[in-house]
């Protein structure tokens, strides 16, 4: 069986990292070399967290659990944060942005011209280069580099930034496109319309064990409580016992609990501690928390409004939803009083995911993908197309100038990639030293 050679390109990357696309990037990269599926390499930035793009860890060559790590550094000298921050103020309000505004907020968006130096002189030496998710800068301008060789893992949701131009006009011009879920991809279907390389392939789970009597005997907590586990950000739609972190206040509330960030076994035992998670984030492409709920042996109350995780309770029968907050409560009083339910749901959540999103399953579908996208790849050729898969209509919609001035350095389909300015003020294409493919 052919091993494949494929990057997996995520804008940060590590145990330490808290995401859910990071969390799958890191899965499926760990899996691939366990495995023999592939040899993956990941290339990353030196970023830790998203909110500041600081660079904090040190560049260069890594192995994170025995993946081989590329990290480069992201570029402060050209992006205009502040104008960044404005354009996206304007998008979460609502309000509409001029086509040049919206590439403008990519251009301003984190990127880093020694990742896209690496990218245009030793991408050619893999098979695939998979861009995860479609949020960031990395990912648009990444994967305008060399787009037949490109697959975007968009972990998509129906928010302001996937009806934007810049968006759909990546989604069209990647050689293939990687959903977690059917819901995922009928999403992208309805914004953009079909995608010829479009494949289902979603994250595999390990079975694992947990003891939520451990998590009790040390927390103190004795009575039942219901879970949210995340990020604290707005649009996750938070909650009443907390784990995670993030940029918003936790309440002061005698009746909520933050835990903070937990990891490895210990989270695991607070999942199994738990009378229920609720997971009420409306934007979700495949929702790691709620497999590992299910796993340790908690039920789910899900968001109706998240077509996501409604269609994982539907199909499993394990868990419920609400869409506000009588339903909310009426849920929850429904499931407090009923242990032999929620025991049911929780088995069935179990079930369902040892069936469709055991590693095995996932990584049948991953190699399914990597001969479907090889097929197309192969016929693109045949027919002598070259350069982007985008539409003469998309490559007409233009990107905006440089605002530092600079020459633009051009990818497919009129994407602009920042140059990196030196010491004596002259920009230059960084080309950092070469991971060794073969090893």
């Amino acid at each position: 069986m052919k091993r494949w050679r494929v990057a997996l390109v995520v804008p940060r990357y590590g145990e330490e990292v808290l995401g859910g696309a990071e969390a799958l990037a890191r899965g499926l990269a760990e899996q691939l070399t366990a495995s023999r599926l592939a040899h993956a390499h990941v290339l990353t930035t030196r970023v830790r967290d998203h909110s500041t793009w600081r660079n904090e860890l040190p560049s260069g060559r890594s192995v994170v659990n025995g993946v081989e790590v590329w990290r480069f550094p992201v570029d402060h000298v050209h992006r205009d944060a502040r104008r960044y921050d404005r354009l996206y103020n304007r998008l979460i309000r609502g309000e509409p942005l001029s086509a040049d505004e919206q590439f403008e907020w990519v251009h301003h968006s984190a990127h880093s011209p020694a990742l896209y130096a690496y990218l245009e002189a030793q991408g050619p030496s893999y098979d695939y280069l998979i861009f995860v998710p479609y949020l960031f800068g990395t990912t648009f301008y990444g994967s305008a580099i060399l787009p037949r060789r490109s697959v975007l893992w968009p972990c998509l949701h129906d928010e302001v930034y996937a009806h934007l131009i810049p968006t759909r006009q990546m989604y069209h011009a990647c050689l293939g496109v990687m959903f977690n879920t059917y819901p995922e991809s009928r999403l992208a279907r309805r914004l953009f319309g079909r995608h010829p390389g479009g494949q289902i392939v979603g994250c595999g789970f390990s079975s694992l064990q947990a003891d939520g009597e451990r998590f009790r005997s040390r927390s103190g907590l004795c009575g039942p409580f219901v879970l949210y586990s995340g990020r604290f950000e707005s649009d996750k739609n938070l909650p009443l016992l907390l784990m995670g972190q993030g940029p918003e206040p936790v309440p002061a509330h005698p009746d909520i609990v933050a835990l903070g960030f937990k990891q490895g076994q210990e989270k695991l035992d607070v999942y199994a501690a738990a009378t229920l998670l609720c997971q009420p984030s409306i934007n979700e492409s495949l929702s790691i928390v709620i497999m590992e709920s299910w796993l340790a042996g908690a039920p789910v109350l899900v968001h109706a409004d998240c077509e996501v995780t409604r269609d994982h309770v539907v199909q499993s029968n394990g868990g419920l939803y609400f869409r506000d907050y009588e339903e909310f409560e009426s849920i929850l009083d429904l499931l407090l009083d009923n242990e032999p339910l929620r025991r049911r749901l929780a088995e069935n959540g179990r079930s369902y995911v040892e069936t469709h999103y055991n590693w095995s399953a996932v990584l049948g579908r991953f190699q399914a993908a990597l001969e479907s996208w090889d097929r197309l790849s192969q016929a693109a050729t045949a027919d002598g197309c070259a350069g982007s898969l985008v539409s003469p209509a998309q490559a007409s919609e233009r990107s905006v100038s440089r605002p530092d001035g600079g020459a633009p350095v051009r990818g497919p389909a009129g994407m602009e990639l920042p140059a990196e300015r030196t010491r004596d003020g002259a920009t230059s294409r960084c080309r950092p030293a070469r991971p060794d493919t073969e090893r």
